[in-house]
């Protein structure tokens, strides 16, 4: 469980946070603080996970107050302001958030936005622990704790003849040590080109793939507004971006950023992106779904796969959190369940290749 201590001058905020975090499965609710003097004691009092407060906390002291605080804390922080007074600090364990409005929260309201919190809190921890502790995730066990890597099915006849235009892959939390492991497994020259939608904050983008580009050793681009994707490329999507897609030929697309509504509170949204893939590549493509939060991923996931493509989806035992592949595989999304390590072997087997 992740111990949260909240921090607002206002007992509402306060209170309806309380019942957020109440509803929700992996946080659990630390303390209150209701002035920064206090919130500074309890931090030293309660050692909490992470920290959820509002922007005025910080201002009722003096302007300077939450720039100190914002460069100083080691702690995953979200911190709520008012609309048009978004503050322009980054850290990777900070994310600013436009105040809801939680005093007319329904108890529906309050039940969903459980959620979505606790989405944000894990994909700050998420940031953390990737920047300090860049390991993989672990692979499979069996029962005496020793790798256990999964005999795959034979391969149809009619995907050894296919010819897949994208390998397209969703994750989530944890996805920056599974996507360190899935691509030096992926090696060099692979003949598909791969599109990456990761839920990451928005100054985060560009560090993830400096990181990755420089463990892996491979071609790792931040995706642009049309973009022809070359095999052997790998392209993420840009924070609080859709990548979809559009055909020029039969045999040829560009990637094309969307600025559409976040679907079920993300942008960008692996549902998006394989929505698009399936008007654009039907059968020819692959879709791969990774660790992560939620279902982002699985209804589309479902229909891929109705419409022929291949659809992988990670395995319990190698996922950091099995969400997204559970909810892919339970709806019937998936043409193979996969343990990490042995997904790049698959991927490599559908282009028709021996790996590098």
């Amino acid at each position: 469980m992740i111990h949260v201590l909240v921090a607002a001058s206002s007992a509402v905020i306060r209170s309806v946070l309380k019942d957020i975090i109440l509803k929700t499965k992996k946080l659990q609710w630390a303390g209150e603080a209701a002035s920064y003097a206090e919130l500074k004691a309890e931090i030293i009092h309660l050692n909490p996970d992470a920290v959820i407060s509002d922007k005025s906390l910080f201002d009722a002291v003096r302007s300077s107050t939450l720039s100190d605080f914002c460069y100083t804390t080691v702690i995953p922080t979200i911190i709520y302001h008012q609309p048009g007074d978004k503050p322009y600090y980054s850290a990777k364990n900070i994310k600013f958030l436009e105040m809801p409005g939680f005093i007319s929260f329904s108890s529906n309201k309050v039940e969903e936005y459980s959620v979505e919190l606790e989405q944000y809190i894990m994909d700050l921890k998420c940031n953390v622990l990737f920047e300090n502790h860049p390991a993989s995730v672990v692979s499979s066990l069996s029962d005496n704790g020793a790798s256990a890597p999964v005999v795959m099915q034979a391969l149809p006849k009619v995907f050894k003849e296919r010819r897949f235009k994208a390998v397209l892959v969703g994750v989530s939390t944890g996805g920056p040590g599974a996507l360190l492991e899935f691509l030096k497994g992926i090696g060099k020259d692979f003949p598909i080109p791969i599109i990456i939608t990761q839920h990451i904050d928005s100054f985060f983008d560009k560090n993830l793939i400096t990181w990755l580009a420089s463990e892996a050793a491979l071609p790792i681009h931040l995706a642009e507004n049309n973009m022809r994707p070359l095999p052997g490329h790998i392209y993420f999507a840009p924070s609080d971006v859709h990548v979809t897609f559009v055909p020029v030929t039969d045999d040829d697309y560009r990637i094309v950023l969307n600025h559409d509504a976040p679907i079920n509170f993300l942008r960008p949204s692996v549902d998006k992106m394989f929505e698009s893939a399936a008007r654009v590549f039907g059968e020819n493509c692959i879709a791969v779904v990774l660790t992560g939060m939620g279902a982002d991923g699985a209804k589309e996931c479902v229909h891929l796969k109705q419409l022929g493509a291949y659809t992988i989806t990670q395995d319990k035992a190698s996922s950091v959190i099995y969400g997204m592949p559970k909810a892919a595989y339970e709806m019937g999304g998936s043409c193979e369940v996969l343990p990490l390590k042995q997904i790049p072997e698959r991927l490599w087997s559908l282009a028709g290749r021996e790996r590098a």
